[in-house]
């Protein structure tokens, strides 16, 4: 019953908001997608970068802390280059960023991180997403049984609770050392496949883990966001 009131308000929600809210961030999103949209690729969903972070530093002459204030979800890594005074297209810029992995790559993943490369620079909610998202993954949820207790479906229930994923656990009968030490054996297990695929580099790969170990003690007792409140957040100027 309460998840269909909840549905009921989103719908509503989506109808009320002006249309500048409801408008997509990114211009690879579907028409009157929602500003939070991504694709379902798996490289996205899992923050697997195509270069390293440490790349992205040199070619575009930037740092970590002006990435956190310039990716508001509006402004674009290739916006910033510019501003940077960085010459060439984005597929050029695309080119440098992985470059020095082209040649540890097979052949025919090179076009992909290429591809991967440009998105990155020209998609602003995705290269957000990508870089400091670093727990948004479906992967989570999928593995919710075994980190949590309880199923997928149930997860995202409780998750639009707006429970921690601790307390979550709790309901599924498991501690909170199980699931924070759960949680990161999947985030390691994610890693690995991630620079098995080729779609990340090992020294990215451990940038990745490495704010991933960081966060997870905040993240473990962090309370999600309902689904209203996050319609609310996507409206609100961030």
């Amino acid at each position: 019953m309460r998840l269909r009131i909840v549905l009921t308000l989103l719908a509503l929600a989506a109808v009320l908001l002006p249309v500048a809210a409801a408008g997509a961030a990114d211009t690879h999103a579907p028409k009157g997608a929602r500003l939070d949209w991504l694709p379902r690729d798996e490289w996205v969903m899992s923050g697997w970068l195509p270069f390293d972070e440490a790349r992205l530093d040199v070619v575009v002459h930037t740092n970590h802390d002006e990435l956190v204030r310039w990716l508001d979800d509006r402004r674009t890594l290739l916006q910033l280059a510019r501003a940077h005074g960085v010459p060439g297209t984005s597929a050029q810029i695309a080119h440098a960023l992985v470059a020095p992995r082209l040649a540890r790559v097979r052949p025919a993943q090179r076009a992909a991180l290429q591809a991967r490369a440009e998105t990155m620079l020209t998609q602003a909610h995705l290269s957000r997403h990508v870089l400091f998202h670093v727990f948004h993954t479906p992967a989570i949820p999928d593995a919710a049984r075994a980190v949590f207790g309880v199923s997928p479906a149930q997860f995202r229930t409780l998750r639009d609770r707006a429970m921690t994923p601790t307390t979550i656990g709790a309901l599924g009968g498991k501690s909170a050392a199980h699931v924070r030490g759960a949680l990161w054996a999947l985030l390691v297990q994610r890693a690995h496949r991630g620079v098995a695929l080729g779609a990340m580099s090992s020294a990215e790969a451990a940038h990745l883990l490495d704010e991933q170990k960081a966060q997870l003690g905040l993240y473990v007792g962090r309370a999600f966001r309902t689904p209203d409140q996050q319609v609310a957040f996507l409206c609100t100027p961030h």
